[in-house]
């Protein structure tokens, strides 16, 4: 198990659209992944999940991923929730 400390880079949070994006592509790997943001915790491959713990813009996420894929998924998820990869 890994996890990385990463800002939102989205001003609007994690509304729908970007949700939905950043479960689909998560949903690519074999590892288990959980946002946590104070106490609130989010399955990342869950849209239902993402929505109901309702992040906000520019919120501290702790992302947390466990799996034989981990180190990639855990990139992966960084570079998407910072916005570096302009896909949310």
């Amino acid at each position: 198990m890994i996890f990385e400390n990463v800002t939102l880079g989205s001003p609007h949070g994690l509304h729908l659209r970007p949700a939905m994006t950043f479960a689909n592509r998560m949903s690519r790997y074999d590892s288990r992944i959980r946002l946590e943001v104070g106490e609130r915790v989010a399955d990342g491959k869950s849209l239902v999940s993402l929505i109901s713990a309702g992040i906000g813009g520019e919120a501290q996420v702790k992302v947390i991923c466990d799996g034989p894929d981990e180190e990639e998924m855990l990139r992966r998820a960084a570079q998407l929730l910072q916005g570096k990869s302009g896909e949310l």
